[in-house]
């Protein structure tokens, strides 16, 4: 079933429409943006640019579908520019910034990929891969589709997914040998390093 065509057209884009926007696809943005930077911030300042990129932009969208892929496409776009230069860009407009602030420090987005049990595995994987794998398995988008929003072949598109399939299992193997990190010590009540240390010492005497 087919989303509901979205029509917008024209620089200053409705409230509506970035609400709509910001709610149902910044978490495919950030997450592809997490995917390549491994840096929460800097997946968060790549998702407010790409939003902004948005806001002024005057691309038509067919329907949702048409949006995501306009939105994850510029998302990698960004990486790559961030990736090129040697600061970070800034969004200065205070009323553009208004229209895609955060709502929290840490977004929700983020913990959920890193609390995921590939991801230490996937951080392991050159950039390219793990941005195609995380495209065909994470958003479900096909060959073609993955070539067009990476900007390469279909073939390399391919060869991309075939690598990172192989050396993530490899990662993912060898994790698993290695068996769990251990724990970190825990201070006992009788630690004077503990800060319950003076309360439980009055308390015990």
């Amino acid at each position: 079933m087919r989303r509901k065509p979205l029509h917008s057209g024209v620089a200053a884009r409705p409230d509506v429409f970035m609400e709509h926007t910001v709610e149902r696809h910044r978490g495919a943005v950030i997450q592809l943006a997490l995917a390549r930077t491994r840096s929460a911030a800097d997946a968060q300042d790549i998702a407010q640019e790409v939003f902004i990129k948005l806001l002024r932009s005057t691309a038509r969208f067919h329907d949702d579908d048409h949006l995501r892929a306009w939105l994850l496409r510029a998302t990698h776009d960004s990486c790559v520019d961030l990736h090129r230069q040697a600061w970070r860009r800034r969004v200065e407009t205070r009323e553009d910034m208004g229209a895609v602030a955060d709502r929290a420090t840490m977004d929700p987005a983020i913990e959920e990929v890193m609390d995921h049990p590939v991801w230490t595995a996937m951080g392991r994987l050159p950039d390219k891969l793990r941005c195609a794998l995380h495209l065909h398995y994470v958003e479900g988008y096909g060959i073609a589709e993955v070539a067009g929003i990476l900007g390469c072949t279909e073939a390399a598109a391919r060869t991309r997914l075939h690598r990172g399939r192989k050396k993530l299992a490899a990662e993912i193997a060898r994790l698993e040998a290695a068996g769990p990190a251990p724990a970190p010590a825990r201070r006992t009540a009788a630690d004077p390093n503990d800060p319950t240390y003076p309360a439980t010492q009055q308390t015990a005497r």
